[in-house]
């Protein structure tokens, strides 16, 4: 238990010093509390890597404590912005009296949660690392039985824990990266929205029932989620003034969103090239030349650049096992081209609207009406005659995998996926570039991977990334004060009953 709460105290010390660090560049409240609690994420995925690929878990120990001490030093020398920090959340929570105590409530609960010892279902998912480096990477590289690695940008973080014979407060990692998709949430909603229509924006993007059940058991998904949310936030920050920090950060945060989800390698060619379109098309290739030019230690972010990209990771896959790709080898691919691809799209958004099971429960057993029934009678009539099973691996059946009967709720369907075709049609430059970003990406996983059950939770990265639209989409003069209470008590209602239905 006492390794349990200094392992708790490492990661609450660093990310608090960080947040204090980018308060003091004129970051604002919410995007420090995003920027910290990435870049710690990615100090700590970094030296954990080194050390797992030296095979010296010293490295990390001693690294570690170096960075825990600078941060207790530098919270104590600024220990004048804790005052800060309540003022902002106690104005804050004045205007917002009834949301912001009930979900401080909710997350009290999801804190207590995370001290939970991990579920047996989530347990191989991030032993893989500490066997590894138990027995030793390259010696059991030889070993035909252990299969080829897939990328440990996220899985490593986790690794501390289980290192010490503990799985107790592992879903700290989650519980954060949840924190800080809200935050970066309002922080771009507010480049479109007065602060109670961002407010409003978070709110619902953090009520995803999908999003809530990862921020409360441990795995990497939402950590990549959070990371290329982390790296939008960056461009923005970058376009409205262009500065040496952001543009390292954004170019070490697109490498570390390289997760074992093939939906991350899909995804991170499309973020280099929006971060390449916007910011080249905004201040031109000169800008940048001198940013770089003025610092010639710049280059030293060269060596996390290639830890992050897992490039060591694919030629050790492809020396010893033969297949570079990992945990990429057993996706099924779409082999029917565009016909394939089209049938795809209608499914994902069939099962975009069929919200959650516990919904379709509720409503079956008091109104005795099956939404997947209804929805799938749909499809048989109209989507089955024209498009049979094409790009499918398995014939369309709207059912539920037992570890995944959570998708992205009401807000997915009824707000997110209009929002960005608004944004598309008649937003600013830069929200309509992103959402095009957005939209491809859509299409390319309908393009690429074959359609099966469990197949919605690529979409992750399209719903909640995309979520700061909304406030683009709500328009000013319609979404009245009230209304904005309406959308924030459905919110907090959807984040309350998932957390039941997830206990």
């Amino acid at each position: 238990m006492l390794i349990t709460a200094l392992l708790f105290a490492e990661i609450f010390c660093m990310c608090t010093a960080a947040f204090f660090l980018f308060r003091m560049n004129d970051n604002t409240f919410s995007e420090s509390a995003s920027y910290a609690i990435i870049t710690v994420f990615m100090l700590l995925s970094f030296i954990r890597q080194i050390s797992f690929i030296t095979g010296y878990p010293v490295i990390s120990i001693c690294m570690e404590v170096f960075f825990l001490v600078v941060s207790f030093v530098f919270i104590f020398r600024h220990r004048s912005y804790i005052f800060s920090v309540f003022d902002t959340l106690k104005n804050f929570g004045s205007a917002n009296s009834i949301s912001f105590i009930f979900l401080i409530l909710c997350f009290l609960y999801m804190v207590f949660h995370v001290f939970l010892p991990v579920p047996k279902e989530f347990q191989n998912e991030l032993y893989t690392i500490p066997m590894y480096e138990k027995s030793g990477l390259f010696s059991l590289a030889a070993a035909s039985e252990f299969p080829a690695f897939s990328p440990v940008n996220h899985r490593i973080l986790f690794n501390t824990f289980l290192r010490v014979g503990t799985d107790s407060s592992a879903g700290i990692f989650c519980f954060l990266a949840y924190l800080s998709i809200g935050f970066s949430t309002y922080a771009l909603a507010r480049r479109y929205s007065w602060q109670p229509t961002a407010f409003t924006t978070a709110i619902l993007v953090m009520s995803m029932p999908r999003l809530v059940v990862q921020a409360i058991y441990p795995g990497t998904q939402i950590i990549s989620v959070a990371a290329i949310l982390f790296c939008i936030l960056a461009i923005y920050r970058i376009v409205e003034q262009p500065n040496l920090t952001d543009l390292i950060l954004l170019v070490l945060g697109i490498f570390f969103c390289i997760s074992e989800s093939i939906a991350s390698m899909i995804f991170v060619p499309i973020l280099f090239v929006l971060s390449c379109v916007v910011l080249f098309r905004r201040h031109g290739i000169i800008t940048w030349k001198s940013i770089l030019g003025e610092n010639r230690y710049v280059f030293f972010a060269v060596v996390p650049a290639v830890i992050f990209s897992q490039c060591w990771l694919f030629l050790f896959n492809h020396f010893y096992k033969n297949s570079w790709s990992g945990a990429f080898s057993t996706i099924s691919f779409n082999n029917d081209g565009i016909q394939g691809a089209s049938a795809n799209f209608i499914r994902y958004i069939f099962e975009s609207f069929y919200f959650t099971a516990p919904l379709d429960i509720f409503f079956e057993r008091i109104f005795n009406w099956s939404m997947a029934q209804t929805l799938q009678s749909l499809y048989d009539f109209w989507v089955r005659p024209f498009w049979g099973e094409s790009g499918a691996v398995q014939a369309f059946h709207l059912t539920w995998m037992p570890n995944e009967i959570f998708s992205f709720g009401p807000a997915g369907f009824f707000l997110v996926l209009p929002a960005l075709f608004y944004a598309m049609l008649k937003g600013p430059r830069r929200l309509k570039a992103v959402a095009t970003g957005f939209v491809a990406y859509f299409y390319l996983v309908s393009l690429i991977i074959a359609w099966a059950p469990g197949n919605i939770k690529f979409f992750e990265i399209f719903y909640v990334c995309s979520g700061f639209s909304i406030a683009f989409f709500f328009p000013p003069w319609r979404f009245t004060k009230r209304i904005k209470k309406i959308f924030q008590l459905v919110g907090c209602s959807l984040l309350f009953f998932t957390l039941l239905a997830a206990y």
